[in-house]
């Protein structure tokens, strides 16, 4: 099936029903009308992939300044001009400024500041990195909150570089300022770029995204979720293959394939 074209990450159905409770009085219990409000997919995929980026840009700037030579060719992060970084290796920090605002080659915009604490090199096993968001913008998507990545090992054999992502309760503003609280667990697989192709990224996991008098969706990638280098810089974040799995309060295990030839 092919893709839809949506910003970040290719888009996949979700409903979320509002549902009002009736007063109750001493006699009787009378429910009131059940008001309906779906949250557009493209919103909700935007929000996902926005988070895709974020772990990305973390990765790519914990490599600038490196002195062994880098395995995972990511995104150049001084590719936005203006953004200023700075390294501390004796407390294990990084801060990434933006100022006022910049905008990518990939026609990103970033605006703030981002402060990733770490232990050890992103390349060794067991490396932890928080990042945490200080009037940040992606976008003009607000961020508020802590994200955290953990490297899991590299595989010698498949050139395969692992990586956990989690965030709870982190707070997310959208353009029109209604703020959603996103949940996450995921793993993500990098293998490395070959002579005839770029890097792969593998990703699985779950979550969750609740928001205000919407009840709350959970989903889980049920087949992993693909993409390539050649798409990600092109500022596509559409997936070339996986399936998705939703549940709300009003159906279950509901199944969203993607496939795709090229990145569209």
């Amino acid at each position: 099936m092919n893709n839809p074209k949506t910003y970040l990450i290719n888009s996949f159905a979700v409903g979320l029903l509002l549902t009002a409770v009736s007063c109750v009085t001493s006699d009787q219990e009378d429910l009131a009308p059940i008001d309906t409000k779906t949250i557009s997919s493209e919103e909700i995929s935007e929000m996902m992939g926005l988070m895709e980026e974020v772990d990305l840009m973390v990765m790519s700037t914990m490599q600038q300044d490196l002195s062994q030579q880098r395995l995972i060719p990511l995104l150049d992060e001084l590719s936005c001009p203006g953004t200023m970084i700075t390294r501390d290796d004796k407390i294990g920090q990084v801060k990434v400024d933006f100022g006022s605002g910049c905008v990518s080659d990939r026609g990103m915009e970033r605006i703030g500041n981002l402060t990733i604490n770490y232990s050890g090199g992103i390349l060794s096993k067991g490396s932890i990195l928080t990042i945490d968001f200080e009037n940040f913008s992606l976008n003009g998507h607000q961020m508020n909150g802590q994200r955290k990545l953990e490297n899991l090992g590299y595989d010698a054999s498949t050139r395969t570089l692992s990586f956990s992502s989690s965030v709870k309760n982190f707070k997310m503003t959208n353009l029109n300022g209604q703020e959603f609280n996103l949940d996450q667990s995921y793993i993500r697989e990098l293998e490395l770029s070959t002579e005839n192709e770029g890097f792969r990224i593998y990703l699985k996991g779950n979550g969750s995204l609740t928001a205000q008098d919407y009840s709350k969706t959970t989903f889980e990638i049920v087949q992993p979720f693909k993409y390539m280098q050649k798409c990600i810089e092109s500022g596509s974040y559409d997936p070339i293959e996986g399936s998705l799995q939703i549940s709300t309060n009003t159906y279950q295990n509901k199944i969203v394939s993607f496939e795709s030839l090229g990145c569209s």
